[in-house]
């Protein structure tokens, strides 16, 4: 293994080895082939240059790492934003059934070394760490007779000191069932401002014929954290998703989704909202797959950045040959608070099928000064006249939110931000 490593990049792979060692999970088919091509990936120079041009891991490479215990201290705030939720905790990656509250609507399994192959060569080497190295799947079942209330994940991680970076990492499989109607609100936090972690997760979502997902994501991390999250969401007949994600600090915050319509007639929209400001860094990669026909699909992403972040978006739609009657856009916008900001995005677009229709745009600006000027025209400070235009450009994707306590919730969150 050794030869493998270059000097810039040494650091990483032998301490989660010797870390995970103990979970005795090496006798796997799945961390076989998973390691095999991670270490692949390593022998390539600059593998993560190569692929985020303008985003520096070197301070996570190099960094000394940590498994925290699975003991919990009483100073954790078990809450949820909002009222009248199922509600599920996951500290440092582990679940509490004696801290959640859920009906048994909700089924939640545990299952250690699955050896259950999600190989996929696009994605970066943190989602095959995870592959390889974690030892536990949780499984959530949810059917048709759950109640209208959302289930909400929290996840709770800490760590142990500003030179120490503690790993949590999962893998989650989350059945939809037929006809199964919910809304799934995940909300990432942590227990102290200045420590550092790293969110390293894998999930796999799978909804049924005729089910509707609404799922909201909000991360509210640290600066020092790292987030990477990777989902694989498979849509059947009939079925619709309405995801929602909104993204707030993190050092590098990652979120992959690859979405596979293999059903007609289903309905997909796929949007988030980022606000990076303090040398934050945001990675948001989408690929939509169009595999049967009549099914639409909208993406919508925005940025508001500023104070040397930096923002990437690389976004594919794919429409297979028997994948006809499709409609399908994605659109990204990114407002620039100051000259040392960037924005950088990709959309990507293959279509072999004729009887479809495909759009994508971009639009990257500064605070428009004829709209200021026109606001303080009319008696507003320059100051209002400022948040009113941020307001507006945030707001048009959190009116995609469905839930009338969770969207003003999360409003007044992005507000108090600016």
């Amino acid at each position: 293994m050794t030869g493998l490593l270059n000097s810039n990049t040494s650091n990483l792979l032998p301490q989660w080895y010797k870390l995970f060692s103990k979970k005795k999970i090496y006798s796997s088919i799945k961390f076989y082939k998973h390691w095999k091509y991670i270490k692949m990936l390593w022998s390539i120079p600059n593998i993560f240059n190569k692929y985020y041009n303008d985003i520096s891991y070197n301070k996570l490479l190099k960094s000394k790492f940590i498994l925290r215990n699975n003991k919990y201290s009483n100073n954790f705030n078990i809450s949820s934003i909002i009222e009248n939720v199922h509600i599920l905790v996951f500290i440092n990656g582990n679940f509490y059934s004696e801290l959640s509250n859920y009906n048994k609507n909700i089924n939640i399994e545990l299952k250690y070394n699955d050896n259950n192959i999600n190989f996929n060569k696009n994605s970066d080497i943190f989602y095959h760490l995870t592959e390889s190295f974690c030892y536990k799947t949780y499984i959530i079942n949810i059917n048709k007779d759950i109640d209208e209330k959302p289930i909400y994940l929290l996840h709770i991680n800490d760590g142990l000191s500003k030179d120490t970076v503690n790993i949590s990492q999962n893998r989650y499989y989350i059945n939809i069932l037929k006809n199964t109607k919910t809304h799934i609100i995940e909300y990432f936090t942590d227990n102290n401002k200045y420590y550092s972690y790293i969110n390293n997760i894998n999930t796999f979502i799978f909804i049924h014929n005729y089910a509707t997902l609404e799922y909201t994501k909000l991360s509210l991390e640290n600066h020092y954290s790292y987030h990477f999250n990777y989902k694989y969401i498979t849509i059947s007949d009939h079925a619709k998703l309405n995801s929602n994600i909104f993204v707030v600090g993190n050092k590098i915050h990652k979120d992959e989704m690859h979405i596979k319509s293999n059903g007609i007639n289903t309905l997909i929209c796929a949007n988030s909202l980022s606000v990076l400001s303090n040398n934050n860094n945001n990675i948001i990669n989408t690929y939509i797959h169009h595999i049967a026909s009549s099914c639409t699909s909208k993406q919508l992403h925005k940025a508001i950045i500023s104070n040397n972040s930096k923002y990437l978006l690389n976004g594919m739609i794919k429409i297979m040959q028997l994948a006809s009657k499709i409609n399908s856009n994605i659109f990204s916008q990114g407002l620039l608070l100051d000259s040392t900001s960037k924005f950088n995005t990709k959309p990507q677009i293959e279509i072999y099928n004729r009887k479809v229709h495909c759009t994508h745009g971009v639009v990257i600006s500064n605070i428009n000064c004829d709209q200021i000027f026109y606001l303080c025209s009319r008696g507003i400070s320059y100051i209002d006249a400022k948040k009113i235009i941020i307001d507006a450009f945030f707001k048009e994707v959190i009116n995609k939110i469905s839930h009338y306590e969770l969207h003003k919730v999360i409003f007044n969150i992005f507000k108090n931000l600016i």
